[in-house]
């Protein structure tokens, strides 16, 4: 393969100050006890991500680890790398679990006999938040918690409805044995008959041995084909804890005469609630932009091994072939600005957390959720795309393509559903005032193919006219505000991506500038690229009167050419994902995956 020496400017550029803990956790997921023979099935891979958590656990620091947000989400995307599995698995344990324990003012009692249990790994919790009624629906939340002055006080668990019964969270028995289970369980607080909001409570749900507690009723929900998780249904009946199992980042307690202290302030209650959400949701989003990477690194190295008869007769390496490394090509760029993308969003609510701004305020809110949407929609283009690559070995499990499409999946649903919560992002967006002026755009010069900086503001162009268009129409249509919004809807959200879009491109700008001249040349033709692909997709949102590129060539061409610029980069593009680690572990990891075909048959 062809090197230029470009892989650690392309490395620093994707991950700045983390790629140091990207590179140690590739070493430690690299690991013997993490090894996988890909040839054998493994008929319980949700058993063995929880076995893979316990012997992780004491190795990783957690505390630290949760309490730092770079590091989190750098745990979360390479061990979802490694094992799709565990990645869903410590998204629970240490985002939400650990880190709402971590967040209590006080860690005595029963919030200290849960924090120790579970860093000791004799006991696992579940995050137990939507119910059947109620995804995204959170405000409306039925579970009930009724405060009960009685016996020193404590509070009363029901499922009033069976819109009420707690639907996904993962409130099974676990799938390894000795292990207990408790919840963080989001209910109703009810004191004198009045509502409080939704608060957090902590509720043992099953002992060691595998047995309920009383008042509890649990199934497990049917498979999740390609990722396994203990999903279930929870019903509660009259289960009780104590006074101090209520949990609250800000302090709320009730007094011994009933009165409510120091509770979640009542703007955006239920979202300040669910605090731990948000990093969840950008460590979701980090996880689908390392789900991309690792598919198309595997493609790529699939590429390097394979070859196919040419037209003109003899044979042609794979990744000579236009048909096959142009799809390829694409599916990298993406994931290069999809991974600028969660970056922007890392340093942003890195930044909230330094200079104690709100976390829960709706711009870093909206940031994070059209991240997750860009991230997730990217990882399923990329996993799809490789997937018809790889042909036949695209359907087995040893070269994971099936299980990171799955985790995709869950990522898309997890903390909140990625289309619904960008379509609110877009919604809150209407209250921004436009930034369009057709004079700014008439002013810009011709998107030509070495002018990256061009097409980055025809990019901002777009999304400004976009956002235009959509604050025009909502204004001129008539009815409520929920009849306006129907009609407005989809533009709103192609505007908020198209934004999100341009500020990724302007991230990697920026970073490419600080490279040398060959590395940037690169990593600017992949700016390009990806522009003309977003006109070529997108550019039917803007006629009859918006701001199309003026390009001196066809975008076809346009796009050919780039092809053929960027392909003898291919590999070092790919290359500074640095998964050469041994993370993969796919039969694409040795000189020659026919050799160990022939060593499975030989040896099976």
């Amino acid at each position: 393969m062809v090197t230029h020496g470009y892989v650690d400017g392309f490395a620093d550029l994707l991950f700045g100050a983390r790629r140091a803990a990207a590179q140690r956790y590739g070493r430690l997921f690299g690991e013997a006890d993490f090894d996988q023979d890909w040839w054998a099935a493994t008929e319980e891979p949700g058993a063995r991500a929880y076995q893979r958590y316990l012997r992780l656990l004491p190795n990783m620091s957690a505390v630290e680890t949760v309490s730092d947000l770079r590091e989190c989400l750098t745990l979360h995307e390479q061990s979802t790398v490694v094992d799709p599995h565990l990645g869903a698995l410590l998204t629970v344990q240490v985002n939400l679990v650990l880190g709402t324990l971590l967040e209590q003012h006080s860690r005595t009692g029963e919030v200290a006999n849960a924090l120790t249990e579970l860093l000791a790994g004799r006991a696992v919790g579940a995050y137990v938040l939507t119910e059947v009624g109620h995804g995204s629906d959170l405000n409306n939340l039925e579970t009930t918690a009724v405060y009960d002055p009685a016996d020193g006080g404590g509070f009363v668990l029901n499922t009033p409805t069976d819109a009420a019964i707690k639907f996904m969270p993962t409130t099974a028995a676990p799938p390894v044995a000795g292990i207990a289970r408790f919840g963080i369980v989001f209910a109703r607080l009810i004191i004198d008959g009045a509502s409080q909001g939704v608060y957090p409570f902590l509720v043992w749900m099953c002992d060691a041995d595998g047995q309920l507690r009383p008042g509890l009723t649990i199934r497990r929900m049917p498979e999740k084909p390609g990722l396994g998780m203990d999903n279930a249904m929870t019903r509660f009946d009259n289960v009780r804890v104590s006074r101090e199992c209520l949990l609250s980042h800000t302090g709320t307690r009730i007094d011994d005469d009933g009165t409510l202290v120091s509770p979640i302030p009542r703007d955006n209650q239920v979202w300040r609630a669910i605090s731990r959400v948000r990093v969840g949701r950008l460590c979701i989003s980090g996880m689908a932009a390392a789900v991309a990477r690792a598919a198309v690194s595997i493609a790529v190295r699939q590429s390097a091994q394979r070859d196919i008869a040419s037209m003109a007769g003899g044979r042609v390496p794979l990744l000579q072939v236009p048909a096959h490394y142009a799809p390829l090509l694409e599916a990298v760029v993406d994931t290069y600005l999809a991974t600028s993308a969660v970056e922007i969003a890392v340093d942003d609510f890195a930044a909230a957390i330094d200079s104690g701004a709100d976390e829960q305020g709706p711009e870093l809110t909206d940031l994070v959720s059209l991240t997750k949407y860009f991230a997730t929609s990217t990882a399923q283009r990329v996993c799809g795309e490789v997937r018809d690559r790889l042909g036949a070995q695209g359907v087995f499990a040893h070269n994971k393509i099936v299980e990171y499409r799955a985790l995709r999946d869950a990522a898309a649903t997890a903390e909140g559903d990625s289309y619904v919560i960008a379509l609110l992002a877009g919604y809150r967006r209407l209250e921004r005032p436009g930034q369009w002026t057709q004079e700014n755009w008439d002013a810009l010069e011709p998107c030509e193919i070495d002018a990256p900086a061009s097409w980055v503001k025809w990019m901002d162009a777009r999304a400004q006219f976009l956002q235009h268009r959509v604050l025009e129409a909502y204004e001129n249509t008539t009815g409520d505000r929920q009849a306006r919004w129907d009609r407005v809807y989809d533009l709103a959200l192609a505007a908020a991506d198209a934004h999100t879009a341009h500020q990724a491109a302007v991230r990697l700008a920026e970073r490419a500038a600080e490279l040398p001249a060959g590395p940037r040349q690169v990593v600017e033709n992949v700016l390009t690229l990806f522009a003309v692909r977003q006109c070529l997709a997108h550019g039917a949102d803007l006629l009859p009167d918006g701001p199309l590129p003026k390009t001196p060539e066809p975008l076809r061409d346009m796009r050919v050419r780039l092809h053929e610029m960027l392909a003898p980069h291919l590999t070092e593009l790919v290359a500074a994902f640095e998964l050469e680690t041994g993370s993969l572990r796919t039969v694409y990891d040795s000189d020659s995956y026919i050799e160990q075909c022939a060593n499975a048959l030989r040896h099976g």
